[in-house]
């Protein structure tokens, strides 16, 4: 029972809105900085949104697609367009209660995000969408704890962007063969799956060389964080089982829970 709520939490993007919110609760702690529970109910919001409105068009667009994920979207479109909307109507009132630059750094970051589930096709021609996506997600969470403290660490950022990109790759080689054919493009699509590899080997130690470089909470996470998508790639038959690499791929983004007390 309990593993198939997480199931579920997993289809319906539950588990990445609360890596979200732990994220940006560790960032914000890290940066010493305490946003109010609006900022973390509409970053959550926003992104469940945009990860749900993917998904339903995704399930509309891949009509003999038997991925669990698009069934349950396409068979609960109606269902899930209500919810949708309701969170909107949330998040527009929670609008009124964040400080102004707040709202106008999430304003560019929604349209930036509109723009790019209006033009996905167009814009995958120039950089693939694994892309986009590291650079959104990691953006709407350090926005909040750098407008606020002033202080702008573009090496967190960077290490944020390539952290996130790595678990989007990774995640992209383990289903290589359901994009396939569904005629999903990701980068795993795009190149053989050795290259991904080396592409995804290389940018871990990228990371792991930018976070040795000033060890502190914030670059122990990081470390820690690279070296399990390390392992994934290492020992991929094991993590390849019951879909671990799932689980503990996105479990790397709720690692910051561990670093309470640090």
């Amino acid at each position: 029972m309990i593993g198939r709520a997480y199931r579920t939490a997993q289809i319906l993007s539950i588990d990445i809105v609360i890596g979200v919110v732990i994220l940006l609760r560790f960032f914000c702690a890290q940066f010493g900085v305490a946003p109010g529970w609006e900022a973390y109910a509409l970053l959550g919001g926003v992104v469940w949104l945009i990860y749900t409105t993917d998904h339903l068009r995704d399930a509309e667009n891949k009509i003999r697609s038997s991925r669990e994920r698009y069934l349950f979207h396409k068979n609960h479109r109606k269902s899930l367009l209500v919810v949708a909307v309701l969170v909107l109507i949330a998040l527009c009132i929670l609008v009124l209660f964040i400080p102004l630059v707040i709202f106008l750094g999430g304003l560019a970051l929604a349209i930036f995000s509109f723009v790019y589930l209006m033009m996905q096709h167009r814009l995958s021609r120039f950089l693939s969408k694994e892309i986009y996506v590291a650079l959104v997600y990691s953006a709407g969470i350090l926005m909040v704890p750098f407008l606020l403290s002033q202080t702008y660490r573009w090496d967190v950022f960077l290490l944020l962007v390539l952290l996130t990109f790595v678990n989007l790759s990774l995640f992209s080689l383990y289903e290589k063969e359901d994009d396939i054919r569904d005629k999903f493009q990701s980068i795993a699509t795009e190149l053989n799956g050795k290259q991904l590899e080396k592409i995804i080997l290389l940018l871990i130690s990228i990371g792991l060389a930018i976070a040795v470089l000033s060890i502190n909470v914030i670059t122990i996470y990081f470390i820690a964080g690279f070296v399990i998508y390390a392992l994934m790639i290492i020992f991929s038959d094991w993590f390849r089982l019951n879909h671990r690499y799932r689980a503990i791929g996105d479990g790397v983004f709720l690692l910051p829970i561990l670093f309470e007390w640090l």
